[in-house]
C-alpha cells in the first residue's frame, strides 16, 4: 500500500535530511508533494522500511539513518535522473511564469499608446482602488469587527477574505508594478542557473 506524505511533515523533511548529509534525498524532498515524491517516498519504504514522514518528526534511530545513508548511495543514479528531471520542469514553469508577466507589459504598452485616457489610466485605477479596498478591509478587520464566541463562522470568513487579498491580489499588483525588485532578479538568476543544469546535462550525455 503507497505510504502518503503528509502535507505538513513535508516542509521539514529536506532540512532534517540535509542536517544528516544526505543531500540527494533532500533535494528530492525540497519542494511540493508529486508523483516522483511519492514514488521516492515509496521505493524508500520498500527497501528500507523506513516512513520518510518519520524523519519530519526526528523519530529515525541511528541504524534507520544508516539505512537511509546507504539507500542515497545504492539509488544515487535514480535520484540524481530525478533531481535532473526536476529542475527540467522548474525552469520550463519559471519561462512560462515569466512569459506571463512578459505578456502583462506588453499589454499594458499597448494600453499606454492609446487615445482614450480611461484605457490608459485603467490599470493604475484597479490596482489604487484594489489596494485601498484591501487595507480597509484590514482595518475594518482588525480594530472594528467584533468578533465573539457564538461567531467563530465570521473570523473563518475573513481569514479566508485576508488571505486572498494579502497571498493573491495585493501580491499580484506588487509584483506587476515592482517586477524588477530582488525577487525577480532572484527568479532571473534561478532560471539561468537552471538553465545552464540542463545545458550541461545535455553536454554530458552528447559526450557518452
Amino acid at each position: 500500500m503507497p505510504i502518503p506524505l503528509i502535507a505538513a511533515a513535508l516542509s521539514a523533511i529536506a532540512p532534517q535530511l540535509a542536517q544528516k548529509g544526505l543531500d540527494l534525498l533532500s533535494g528530492v524532498f525540497r519542494g511540493a508533494a508529486n508523483k516522483g515524491v511519492e514514488e521516492i517516498s515509496q521505493l524508500i519504504h520498500d527497501k528500507t522500511g523506513i516512513d520518510i514522514n518519520d524523519v519530519a518528526d526526528n523519530k529515525l534511530t541511528e541504524s534507520q539513518w544508516t539505512q537511509l545513508k546507504q539507500f542515497e548511495f545504492d539509488y544515487q543514479g535514480k535520484l540524481l535522473a530525478f533531481r535532473q528531471q526536476s529542475d527540467a520542469n522548474d525552469l520550463e514553469r519559471e519561462r512560462i511564469a515569466a512569459a506571463d508577466r512578459g505578456s502583462a507589459r506588453d499589454m499594458q504598452k499597448a494600453a499606454i499608446a492609446s487615445d482614450d485616457p480611461f484605457v490608459r489610466r485603467f490599470i493604475y485605477i484597479y490596482a489604487s482602488v484594489l489596494t485601498l479596498l484591501t487595507f480597509l478591509f484590514i482595518f475594518w478587520a482588525a480594530f472594528i469587527h467584533q468578533y465573539t464566541a457564538d461567531n467563530k463562522e465570521s473570523a473563518r470568513v475573513i481569514d479566508t477574505v485576508l488571505g486572498f487579498l494579502l497571498g493573491v491580489s495585493l501580491s499580484a499588483i506588487i509584483q506587476f508594478f515592482f517586477g524588477s525588485s530582488q525577487g525577480s532578479r532572484a527568479k532571473d538568476q534561478r532560471i539561468a542557473q537552471l538553465t545552464q543544469a540542463v545545458a550541461d546535462r545535455d553536454a554530458d550525455g552528447s559526450k557518452s
